[in-house]
């Protein structure tokens, strides 16, 4: 995305409008949100908050504490609270910055605690960040801010407050305890498990092999396999068995087909191998359950 003047446009209303953002653990008091064509040599200063900068365009330098950084498009960096910085550029550079800092009186503890993370990181400068989704949320940001939409709470004021927690994932890389590392995967895992079995629900006139639901996961069999043993206690051909005779029960139960019809819903390959694995898993055979039912509700 090249410059686009509508981005002054939506730095105004966010100026106007965009100053204090109030979340659930960190909140936000904004200095300025900024859009400028062609910036030019500034002075070294130093600010009391954060300024996070992207270069739309153009090419210069960043130099901070002695240390020059070269400037171009996509180039996303941060500047620390007091520490000493300069933006160098001959030619301008087409930018957007925000000027932040955490209301420690509305956030809690453990929020601002985080957020302060960014105080001492070292990962200051994105040199490739075009393609970074941030980057990419905050132009659109400011883009939606300049067509002043309806609800602009909802669709601005919350979208502020995302991009800028976002800033801490970005510029810090966040310690991976083991703990944590063991809970990502077994929520990945139940993600998986609950994808397969929806798809399995969707599917149950199918023969639903292992390996078929595997690859529309896009996960081995063998790994499937696992995840269903750790997460549901059971194996993956137990399940979908189970699945295929619950449906059966509700089929034999509410509605008038037969029993060779709803065996082929069910995905069983003959009538003699859905009543024998019917029978193993309710105790009764398909007619025998069917007239039971209907016994119990006449």
């Amino acid at each position: 995305m090249g410059w686009n003047p509508a981005l002054v446009d939506g730095m105004i209303v966010l100026n106007q409008k965009a100053i204090h953002l109030k979340g659930e653990q960190v909140s936000f008091v904004v200095h300025y949100w900024g859009a400028q064509a062609g910036h030019g040599n500034n002075k070294p200063h130093q600010h009391s908050f954060y300024e996070i900068c992207y270069i739309v365009d153009g090419e210069g330098s960043y130099v901070e504490n002695g240390i020059v950084y070269p400037l171009r498009e996509g180039s996303l960096f941060l500047s620390r609270p007091y520490i000493m910085h300069q933006i160098l550029s001959d030619t301008g550079l087409d930018i957007i910055f925000v000027a932040f800092e955490v209301d420690r009186d509305l956030s809690t503890a453990e929020g601002a605690a985080l957020y302060s993370r960014m105080e001492t990181t070292e990962r200051i400068m994105l040199e490739n960040a075009a393609g970074e989704p941030i980057v990419q949320l905050w132009q659109s940001l400011l883009l939606t801010a300049a067509s002043a939409p309806d609800l602009f709470e909802d669709s601005v004021l919350r979208m502020c407050g995302a991009i800028l927690t976002q800033f801490m994932n970005v510029f810090c890389d966040k310690p991976s305890t083991d703990k944590e590392q063991r809970e990502h995967s077994r929520r990945v895992a139940s993600t998986l498990v609950y994808q397969a079995k929806l798809y399995i629900r969707d599917n149950l006139s199918q023969p639903l092999r292992l390996k078929d639901v595997a690859d529309y996961l896009h996960i081995s069999g063998r790994h499937l396999s696992r995840i269903f043993d750790a997460e549901l206690g059971q194996s993956f051909s137990s399940y979908v068995r189970k699945e295929k005779i619950r449906q059966a029960g509700i089929l034999l139960a509410t509605t008038d087909l037969t029993i060779k019809e709803i065996s082929d819903r069910t995905g069983f390959d003959t009538v003699h191998y859905f009543t024998t694995v019917f029978t193993d898993e309710m105790g009764m055979p398909p007619g025998k359950f069917r007239k039971k039912f209907s016994q119990s509700n006449g």
